[in-house]
């Protein structure tokens, strides 16, 4: 894999404390389960692009989001990871919206970087390939 992602990276983003190791086989298993096809959703022309540290900089940080996301997603799901507790209009416990919103925030940062986002070649190709010709459709034809 091309972008280097560790167990330290994801717990600083979700906020994990360091010497809290009861996380890192989960963490482990989610890097090996989602780098891969994260991986391969960025368009090879980017991903391959390792002249350019800002963009793999960025792309690692889009990945690291995601990860770190559900992690946290995953811990929220937990028995007692989501509970919260308010006294006169004050709540205490974890954000709701904390993970999806590290997932969004990665996928929004991955966006323009995916296969997906590339034209594709009906969209980028002539509709005539002659030059020296003159065009197939003319300017006042509508074409269906």
């Amino acid at each position: 894999m091309a972008i280097s992602i560790t167990v330290a990276d994801v717990k600083r983003k979700a906020g994990i404390d360091s010497a809290n190791t009861s996380y890192d086989s989960a963490i482990t298993s989610l890097i090996a389960e989602m780098q891969g096809p994260l991986e391969y959703s960025i368009a090879d022309c980017y991903l391959g692009d390792t002249s350019n540290p800002k963009l793999q900089a960025t792309l690692r940080l889009g990945m690291l989001e995601m990860i770190a996301g559900e992690i946290v997603e995953q811990i929220r799901r937990e028995p007692g990871g989501s509970e919260q507790f308010g006294i006169a209009g004050l709540t205490m416990g974890p954000s709701v919206a904390a993970g999806a919103e590290l997932i969004r925030q990665g996928a929004a940062r991955l966006a323009p970087y995916l296969k997906s986002a590339l034209p594709m070649m009906s969209e980028a190709a002539s509709a005539n390939s002659t030059i020296d010709r003159d065009p197939t459709f003319s300017e006042d034809e509508e074409v269906w």
